[in-house]
């Protein structure tokens, strides 16, 4: 038990993930309230907007609402303000079906900038959508503009995540000996893709990526990052630092698995590392993430790579916030053993793949504290437990 606490309190002390602490938005199940009213959301033209206990996608409730047809923001269900970190991407879900099946709503945000989702079609049977975008304030609302079609939507299990669990592997560019990086394929002129070790060159570690461009196409020098596993329809954002000898040249970055997205072309400075991100919609359950160098005549210092997708938990009535029913997973990523701490015993697990397939069942009559992954692949996984919870984790 002392050994346990310890360990415990070592990882807390560090870096913990919790199936329980992630989801933004309060009263996301729109459980809470009386009536039509539901706590920590505020309706536009509230008439039209009320309680539903037939049409659910979990839980004894969700929300009607009837659009009479006329403009986006005439009819609307929106959030509370959401604490959010100014230049770091989230991802917002939900569920929603309609009664006719062929009109369309869309997301906004208010987050310093606002955001518009482009317009969603909604069918006749539950289904999920997704929006990610990146903030830009300390405070951001989401909004579901419901008022374009004349139609009557239903709506439950909205959830508010930030894009911050790292799924690449070498993201440092630590491993791998002389130029050559570990999980990691050079694309055009090869030889000009080189460690670096300088101090002041390197974000952290003790060596970054040197990339020395001609000036002529983007994809004339790339370096491309092994295949990310990815889902369908969920958003992810794909992000590195980055800084230059000359400090007024471009880069973008990119994706490659499925229908390819082109970030922006970025100025790079000279004097500090800066963030460069991309944010797109996986169309694939593999994706690359490309590092686009070739286009200005330039010397570029890159370094901290990061893969990043929400921390999902499952779907229920329960609330994620309850403190009678916490559990702790860690480390994530995992090399060896995955541990795990809850207030309820966990008697029996599975682990899948993210295309659904079990990959590991374990079961113990008392209580499972702790797994050995050390024999299994690589790659995103996701881990069920008895009690409801679902965790996933990244295998390395």
């Amino acid at each position: 038990m002392i050994k346990k606490l310890l360990f415990l309190l070592i990882t807390v002390t560090c870096t913990t993930f919790t199936a329980n602490a992630q989801n933004l938005f309060l009263n996301s199940g729109l459980e809470a309230g009386t009536g039509n009213t539901f706590t920590n959301w505020t309706t536009w033209s509230n008439p039209n907007i009320t309680e539903e206990t037939v049409n659910i996608h979990s839980g004894l409730r969700a929300i009607k609402a009837i659009s009479m047809g006329t403009d986006e923001w005439s009819l609307q269900l929106i959030s509370d303000a959401v604490t959010t970190v100014a230049g770091t991407s989230y991802e917002v879900t939900f569920w929603i079906k309609s009664v006719g099946g062929a009109n369309t709503m869309r997301t906004s945000i208010a987050s310093g900038t606002n955001y518009y989702q482009s317009p969603q079609t909604i069918g006749t049977t539950w289904q999920k959508v997704s929006y990610a975008f990146t903030a830009n304030s300390t405070s951001t609302k989401v909004s579901l503009d419901l008022g374009k079609s004349t139609e009557i939507f239903y709506i439950d299990d909205l959830e508010m995540y930030s894009l911050t669990t790292n799924n690449i592997v070498n993201d440092g560019f630590e491993l791998g000996s002389g130029d050559n990086f570990t999980n990691w394929t050079k694309l055009g002129t090869t030889a000009n893709l080189t460690s670096e070790t300088g101090a002041s060159n390197v974000r952290s570690g003790a060596r970054s990526l040197k990339a020395i461009s001609t000036g002529t196409n983007e994809w004339d020098l790339v370096m491309q990052s092994d295949a990310v596993t990815t889902e369908t329809g969920r958003y992810y954002e794909g992000a590195i630092w980055i800084k230059s000898v000359g400090g007024a040249s471009k880069m973008r970055l990119s994706t490659s698995g499925g229908t390819s997205e082109y970030g922006t072309s970025v100025t790079i400075g000279s004097t500090d590392f800066q963030r460069v991100s991309i944010v797109f919609k996986a169309t694939a359950t593999a994706t690359k993430l490309n590092l686009d160098l070739g286009k200005s005549t330039e010397t570029f210092y890159i370094d901290d790579a990061s893969f990043n997708s929400a921390q999902t938990v499952a779907l229920g009535v329960s609330d994620f916030n309850a403190k009678n029913d916490e559990i702790v997973f860690y480390p994530n990523p995992v090399k060896d053993y995955l541990n795990i701490n809850s207030d309820a015993s966990i008697k029996s697990i599975i682990i899948s793949d993210l295309a659904g397939k079990t990959v590991r069942t374990i079961k113990d009559a008392e209580n499972i504290q702790s797994v050995d992954l050390s024999n299994l692949k690589q790659g995103m996984y996701i881990l069920s437990t008895d009690t409801n919870k679902q965790f996933k984790f990244l295998k390395n």
